[in-house]
């Protein structure tokens, strides 16, 4: 599942160019909390392992469902159809902004900065 989440991730952030600014700011921010999940996922993995109801780990498995809503919100933005990129492969589908997704991708941008700032709390 991490795997599959980090290759849909990767193939929004190779996508830069001829980004909106509401799709680049989207792909900042999926790239940001990755680095700061990957970084919490780190550090409490043992932890968690033994004790999921921690409020680290509870706001690292928030976090990744913010994650995830972010790169739905990504794709219905973009027009592109959930799960039908293959990991592995590149994008070559041009982002074609569908201008009412626009208001839940500015949500799913939002929480996932609340994430964001959620999770470096928790970072030592």
């Amino acid at each position: 599942m991490r795997t599959l989440q980090r290759s849909i991730l990767l193939l929004l952030t190779l996508g830069l160019l001829a980004c909106t600014p509401l799709e680049q700011s989207a792909r900042n921010t999926a790239a940001a909390l990755q680095g700061a999940l990957t970084a919490a996922q780190t550090q409490y993995q043992s932890t968690c392992t033994t004790n999921a109801k921690q409020p680290a780990c509870v706001a690292i498995n928030e976090a990744i469902a913010g994650e995830n809503a972010l790169v739905t919100a990504t794709e219905a933005y973009c027009g592109w159809k959930a799960g039908t990129i293959a990991p592995g492969t590149t994008l070559s589908a041009a982002c074609v902004p569908v201008k009412s997704a626009a208001a839940g991708l500015t949500q799913a941008i939002a929480n996932a900065n609340l994430f964001i700032t959620e999770l470096k709390g928790v970072i030592q």
